[in-house]
Parts: structure tokens; C-alpha cells; sequence
């Protein structure tokens, strides 16, 4: 590792809302916590596309378009409070407070919320956002602070049940919480599991793949707990032939996907297909 994470995530980590003790931590959050310090190190040049909220135009079949359209439908004024759950290196904390919302994100990792600052800095977005560290299954934010609770891809690195508990304490009443999540099908789950899927999409921990030893998609089970919170939920799938973009496009495209157009198509002419879609952005009220 390019720095000493276990001692780093045994010492006292101040944020603005309290103190984190590496002591507080559980082995799974020392874990997640010692494989984004690294990663961030890696990666610290974040940037930001305002290109799913410019308004020139609409991609209703790709998920992280449809999270921040939601988002941008729920914005009615600049005192609306949205809480970024595990803002990482601060991307769409840059992009929410864009918005108009004044963005409060959380991260586990020190130095994610050190790129997250100077993201915001960049895009002259210091005063509507706010930085600190914190764990997912204990904030420390007030109750009843939020409008909006959104979180990326960070429900299947955490403790779901205990994380969904803090989201609906700092969610105002009739407040929303929005996660886009990766989320278990039939068949294609099973044929990765198999020897050549391991092979052809590696699944131990890996910085250079971006998987953390612990992390898993969401299974019928945890999708039990989340309707203990909200029982009339809503779920929109996406990701069914639009996985093989992964070994035909360039992760740099930003043209609209040729795939997740068809899964779109797919999903609205035969609903029972949406089974089979490995993506799911979720929505809750409380």
C-alpha cells in the first residue's frame, strides 16, 4: 500500500460533525476503510460531467441519468438539504449542489473527503457543500435534516438494515431516499459464479477493478429489509444485454448506449424481463 492504513484506522478522525474512533470500526469497515484510501490515492483526479442535468437532453434508460434526474425532479428551492450517503471522491456532490441543493456528503475514507473539498473548490461549489467522515450505520446528522438522502452505489458495502435506519432518522417526514445499486438476476449471476465467469470477470478484491473484499449485490433478502422501511418502494431494473458494453465500448464514451437503449425497449414491451436487469435505482418515502 502506498501509506500505513492500520494505524491510520485505529487513531481519532476528526470531521465536522463529531469524531469517528478506529476503535468504533468494525473489521469489515477497517477493510473498506484501508481499500479507499488506497483506491482515492489512485484515483484523485476526479472530474465532473454536468452532461445528466444540462437539460439538452434525457437518457431514461441509463441509471445513473435516471439518479440524478430524479434528484433534479424533487429540486424546488435552494433550501432544500440533500445528503450524499457515501459521496466517495465527491462527484455527485458536485453535480447535486449544481442543482441547487445544499449537499451534505459523508465517506468512510479520509481522503476521499479530501479530494471531495477540493472537487467542490474546483467547480466553485465550496459554499453549498459540506464534507465529513462517517460511517453509514451511525451518522451524525440531527434527525429530520434531509429532503432528499442519495446514495450510489453503497447500500452493498454496508450493513443494509442498520444503514436504512440512520437514512429515515435524518430524512425529513415525506423526505425521499434514492440508491442506485447493483442487484442479483437470475442466470447471468449464476454463469458468473461459474469458473469461466470468475475468469472472465474477476471478482476477488482488486484495486484495479474497483471490488472490495466484502462487497456483494443486493439479494432477495436484502430487498425484504428495504420494504420493512417502505413497503410500497419502487424499483426501476436496468443492465440486462447492456453488461457486454463493458468489452465493446470504451469507458470513456460519452455517447448514449446502443444496449442500454434496447434493455429500455426490452423492459417496457416485456416486463418480465426486468428480472434479468442487473441494475436497480431504488426509491423510497418516508
Amino acid at each position: 500500500m502506498g501509506r500505513s492504513i492500520q494505524t491510520l484506522s485505529f487513531q481519532a478522525a476528526a470531521t465536522n460533525h463529531g469524531v469517528i474512533t478506529g476503535a468504533e470500526l468494525t473489521q469489515r469497515q477497517i477493510r473498506e476503510l484501508e481499500f479507499y484510501e488506497e483506491f482515492s490515492e489512485r484515483n484523485a483526479s476526479a472530474e465532473v460531467c454536468f452532461d445528466a442535468i444540462a437539460g439538452k437532453e434525457t437518457r431514461p434508460w441509463n441509471s445513473y441519468w435516471r439518479l440524478a434526474e430524479i434528484a433534479r425532479q424533487q429540486f424546488k428551492s435552494g433550501n432544500q438539504k440533500l445528503l450524499d450517503f457515501g459521496c466517495g471522491t465527491g462527484e455527485s456532490s458536485v453535480v447535486f449542489a449544481r442543482i441547487g441543493y445544499e449537499v451534505f456528503g459523508f465517506d468512510l475514507s479520509p481522503n476521499n473527503i479530501s479530494i471531495a473539498g477540493r472537487l467542490a473548490q474546483k467547480y466553485g461549489m465550496t459554499g453549498r457543500t459540506h464534507f465529513s467522515v462517517s460511517v453509514a450505520e451511525k451518522l451524525d446528522y440531527p434527525t429530520g435534516t434531509f429532503d432528499l438522502v442519495v446514495g450510489t452505489d453503497i447500500l452493498h458495502h454496508v450493513d443494509i438494515e442498520r444503514a436504512l435506519e440512520e437514512t429515515f432518522r435524518v430524512l425529513k417526514t415525506g423526505g425521499l431516499a434514492i440508491f442506485h445499486e447493483p442487484i442479483r438476476s437470475p442466470v447471468f449471476d449464476r454463469l458468473r459464479e461459474t469458473a469461466f465467469g470468475k475468469w472472465l470477470i474477476p471478482r476477488k478484491a482488486s484495486l484495479d477493478h474497483h471490488i472490495t473484499e466484502d462487497e456483494r449485490k443486493l439479494a432477495q433478502a436484502d430487498l425484504q429489509i428495504i420494504k420493512a422501511f417502505d413497503p410500497d418502494f419502487t424499483m426501476q431494473r436496468f443492465l440486462m444485454f447492456s453488461r457486454l458494453d463493458r468489452f465493446i465500448r470504451s469507458p470513456n464514451s460519452k455517447s448514449p448506449s446502443f444496449l442500454e437503449k434496447l434493455d429500455f425497449k426490452l423492459f417496457k414491451i416485456f416486463p418480465f424481463l426486468k428480472i434479468y436487469g442487473g441494475i436497480a435505482v431504488i426509491v423510497l418515502r418516508k
